[in-house]
């Protein structure tokens, strides 16, 4: 499911003369169609929202909205650049458009001078990419849990994911393929142990708190000269949740030292980056975590990383309608990525445990 150009139409509501704007596509999300649209006067980011996966654009927009109130209202104090995309008006002032096909298009400010990466290839973007994290985190502290709606009903909620997978394979599947027969058992011995965050919420231990919701590395913008963080995009997911599964996701994108592309046997979760990175969101962070959250930290790991597989092998039994792919076997690819990884991160339990509770 490739990309679309923004319409005409759409173009025409953010750009005065369309026929001297330089539009191409930007970055590799799975979920939303996401534009670079340059004029001699600007340039922006245009997205036209997934209504099949956001089926309440306009609550997108007025998380952003409140979210950029409350970011305004903070003076960053991190000592490094550090920007954040904002909601950038359409010329009659709308904040979103529907196009003629009744897709919700939205534009956001452009970070100029900033480049993404897909693995840490080095120390310096894996502290900074905890750095980041924890930055963000910092700027979110005083924002009020009930002013943010939850953008995605069911995100992050393993076993709500349990239950659609189980209603998925009622309807029969074919087990020949290995590589499926690998997926239902990682499932299938997992399950119960990966639901560990939801029972320390539900038992008290943990409290619920804003969230970025999808803090991998490829969400982190870097500065091309100096590897520095200077900003975490794709906001689209802040909301309600747990810090556990920002800082699980954290680690597990950015400790995979093979990539998310990768073939599954080069998969391995790359402990020095962990400890880089657990050090990046520590220092600037740490204080935001109590004795409890430094136990779960593993939990986090481990179950954002199982979620993930189930949530792209459940989407290949649909047939690949949710994140966007080539074809179904796209996404199980990324599946049985993510089960290699998670194999390996429960080898690595005892290290991992140590490294999250190191200078407790």
């Amino acid at each position: 499911m490739l990309p679309l150009m923004p319409p005409q139409e759409i173009l025409s509501r953010y750009c005065p003369a369309i026929s001297a704007a330089q539009v191409s596509t930007l970055g590799q999300g799975n979920i939303n169609d996401t534009f670079l649209v340059r004029t001699d006067r600007r340039a922006i980011v245009l997205q036209r929202i997934n209504g099949q996966v956001f089926p309440c654009p306009q609550v997108l927009i007025d998380n952003l909205q409140e979210l950029s109130r409350h970011l305004a209202s903070r003076p960053d104090t991190g000592g490094q650049r550090w920007e954040e995309a904002v909601l950038v008006p359409a010329l009659d002032g709308s904040l979103s458009i529907l196009d003629n096909n009744g897709s919700t298009w939205r534009a956001l400010s452009h970070i100029k001078d900033s480049v993404t990466v897909s693995r840490a290839d080095n120390p310096l973007l894996a502290e900074q990419t905890g750095w980041a994290l924890g930055h963000f985190h910092k700027r979110l502290t005083g924002l009020d849990v009930e002013k943010i709606q939850t953008p995605l009903p069911g995100f992050h909620q393993l076993s709500a994911y349990l239950c659609h997978y189980d209603q998925l394979l009622a309807n029969g599947l074919n087990h020949n393929s290995a590589a499926i027969r690998f997926c239902l058992e990682t499932i299938r011995k997992n399950r119960t142990h990966s639901l560990s965050l939801e029972r320390a919420l539900t038992r008290g231990d943990l409290r619920t708190r804003i969230i970025h919701g999808d803090p991998k590395i490829a969400n982190v913008l870097f500065d091309p000269k100096s590897g520095l963080a200077i900003s975490l995009i794709d906001l689209d997911t802040v909301g309600p949740g747990l810090l556990q599964h920002d800082l699980g996701d954290c680690l597990r994108s950015t400790c995979n030292s093979g990539g998310e592309d990768s073939e599954p046997d080069q998969i391995r979760f790359d402990l020095d980056l962990c400890r880089i990175t657990l050090q990046g969101f520590l220092e600037e962070a740490g204080q935001l975590l109590t004795p409890v959250d430094r136990t779960l930290i593993y939990d986090g790991v481990k179950s954002i990383t199982f979620e993930l597989g189930l949530r792209f092998f459940a989407d290949y039994l649909e047939g690949g309608i949710y994140f966007k792919c080539r074809s179904p076997e796209e996404t199980l690819h990324r599946a049985l990525v993510q089960f290699s990884l998670l194999h390996d991160i429960m080898e690595k339990e005892k290290a991992i445990r140590k490294l999250t509770l190191a200078d407790k």
